[in-house]
């Protein structure tokens, strides 16, 4: 079906090299991989899109390579955490003891400060995009360096599809029609 596609949109694709293709493999190392060939150098941008991030759209990706300027070293996108980051805490995995001060000292959950509408928004990388600047990403070979942006994407287009039951939702989505392709 990909090479299908690539025939009638003008994308080229190319196979991993074994070494690229299992599951332990980060995808970093293959954008490495990829970027540091010959025949990519006269690229300006370099984009990494995650498959199972896959109601990202078009218009999503072109306005993210809008939002990079010259001052930039990437665009990535994120959408808002569903919980406040403020409530965070850690759990000893051995002794179940909570640490509420982990993450924020004091933490809203020893002051009493818990009325989430009053906490500031936090964002997560949602996998739907990065894009770099070529050279910028070869000297640095990660998309996390200088100034990066972050694009906003909704939840339901940043939907991240790791398990079976992340499938089932995504498909609920759209049986639902909360999702459409016809964007």
């Amino acid at each position: 079906m990909l090479e299908l596609a690539s025939r009638k949109k003008k994308v080229t694709t190319e196979k991993r090299a074994t070494g690229l293709a299992t599951d332990s493999v980060k995808v970093i190392d293959l954008v490495k991989e990829i970027t540091n060939k010959p025949e990519n150098r006269k690229f300006d941008q370099v984009g990494l899109f995650l498959p199972t991030c896959p109601f990202r759209t078009a218009k999503h990706i072109s306005d993210g390579i809008k939002l990079l300027s010259k001052n930039d070293f990437s665009v990535v996108s994120v959408c808002e955490m569903n919980d406040p980051l403020q409530l965070s805490l850690s759990l000893n995995s051995e002794t179940k003891i909570i640490n509420p001060e982990a993450v924020l000292t004091p933490s809203p959950l020893v002051t009493g400060s818990t009325r989430s509408q009053e906490f500031k928004k936090y964002y997560r990388v949602n996998g739907g995009f990065y894009i770099a600047w070529m050279s910028q990403f070869r000297k640095k070979e990660n998309f996390f360096q200088g100034q990066v942006k972050g694009y906003i994407m909704d939840k339901v287009n940043s939907i991240d599809i790791d398990h079976a039951y992340d499938l089932d939702y995504a498909n609920m989505l759209l049986d639902k029609n909360y999702i459409s392709f016809d964007n």
